[in-house]
């Protein structure tokens, strides 16, 4: 009874959420937006439940526990992080009152510096060197490793051209200036970035194609059932 009943809900969202597709009539916009509104809305819940069961609770059963001595640096540690993250918390339940705003700017700006360091270190260490460490890396042996040979070049033109592409584009006057060699250099980055977008966007495109394709035969499914 319960998995029909989460099968039948299923359903009506389904319908709730392709009725965009009927137009911007009254009646469908309410029920769209019910849908999404209700995504939005189960999302924040089960990332509330997600950060309370993963970070909060085990925080304060820390705290709690007997068996760790608060003077020891880990445990006062978990103590200094928790009632940090809790002030922060506090600080920005006052941005409806103007004259602490800048408390709560204050807040925004300590977690935007943070996730902009986090952001950085991971492009670094996920993107840049790898990709770094791709473009000259040379196969030991390279009559036995054509095809690693062969992709070892195209990484090499690719990232050296495309970033020439971008060293020059910033410049306005570059173009006039640049000899022929140049702008062919330019016009090889160019490409590359281009083919790169192009593969980023079709597959984009065919992951919401067997999402809806999914959501289609649970709908005929259903309908069968």
């Amino acid at each position: 009874m319960t998995e029909n009943a989460i099968a039948l809900v299923s359903f009506v969202l389904t319908l709730m959420v392709f009725s965009y597709l009927l137009g911007d009539l009254p009646l469908i916009r309410v029920l769209y937006r019910s849908a999404v509104y209700i995504f939005v809305g189960m999302t924040a819940a089960f990332t509330l439940v997600v950060s309370y069961e993963g970070l909060i609770l085990p925080y304060l059963q820390d705290i709690q526990n007997t068996e760790t001595s608060w003077t020891t640096l880990g445990n006062s540690a978990d103590v200094i992080i928790f009632f940090t993250a809790l002030l922060f918390g506090l600080l920005l339940l006052l941005k409806p009152i103007h004259s602490l705003t800048w408390l709560t700017n204050s807040v925004y700006a300590v977690v935007i510096v943070v996730g902009a360091s986090v952001a950085v270190v991971g492009a670094l260490s996920g993107t840049l060197f790898p990709l770094l460490h791709a473009t000259v890396t040379i196969p030991e042996d390279l009559s036995a490793d054509f095809a690693g040979l062969v992709d070892m070049l195209i990484i090499f033109v690719g990232t050296m051209t495309a970033l020439f592409y971008f060293h020059y584009q910033a410049r306005a006057d570059s173009a006039a200036g640049q000899s022929r060699l140049g702008r062919g250099f330019r016009g090889i980055g160019k490409a590359f970035i281009v083919t790169a977008l192009a593969a980023i966007y079709a597959s984009t495109m065919l992951t919401s194609l067997t999402i809806l394709s999914e959501r289609v035969s649970f709908l005929f499914q259903f309908g069968a059932a």
